[in-house]
């Protein structure tokens, strides 16, 4: 008899323990919120990729595009499209959160957050590695003995994009911050 006394005061202990409770409600409007802009980026994300490579098969097709132009141009249209097909399927599994319960709702929001980190750190590793090919090739290009006009525009753009990649390159640390802060908010959650 005294062994149950013993677990009926554990047991009124631990019951009046106070928990971290979730607010279901709340955590449904978060990720509604979030998935609608995530829908919204996708979609304003490959209606630009479409107008980059449209830009870019233009380019490439015009008479007065020499061989290193048309060779350029059709190579970024082709990774622009890999990438951004590659990017709406990293997401594929994150565009709905209706109907789910509060643990599946934390899951896609924790799955969201990871998502976002991979999403900056690749994004900015492959706009680096292109911008250092481009770079590679600006080089070959000016060391030629009778380097063509193409040098020149490329020059430009590599110049623009030390701007540019550097700005974007900010912006994504803090958007993968937020997704960190956010990941551990969502944890202790879960725990």
């Amino acid at each position: 008899m005294n062994a149950n006394k013993d677990w009926d005061a554990l047991s009124a202990t631990w019951q009046q323990q106070a928990t971290q409770t979730i607010d279901v409600e709340a955590l449904r409007r978060e990720a509604v919120r979030r998935g609608r802009t995530l829908r919204l980026t996708v979609w304003l994300e490959t209606g630009l990729t479409a107008l980059v490579v449209l830009v870019c098969a233009v380019v490439a097709l015009a008479p007065s595009s020499d061989a290193f132009e048309r060779g350029l141009f059709a190579g970024l249209a082709v990774l622009m499209t890999a990438y951004q097909a590659y990017m709406v399927w990293l997401r594929r599994r994150e565009w709905s959160e209706a109907g789910l319960d509060a643990t599946a709702l934390l899951d896609l929001e924790l799955r969201r957050c990871a998502t976002t980190l991979y999403y900056w750190r690749f994004g900015m590793w492959s706009v680096l590695g292109l911008w250092l090919a481009l770079f590679g090739a600006w080089l070959w290009m000016i060391g030629q003995p009778d380097p063509n006009a193409s040098a020149e525009g490329l020059m430009g753009g590599l110049y623009a994009n030390v701007v540019v990649i550097p700005a974007i390159g900010v912006y994504g640390l803090w958007r993968s911050r937020q997704a960190r802060r956010r990941r551990e908010r969502l944890l202790a959650l879960r725990n």
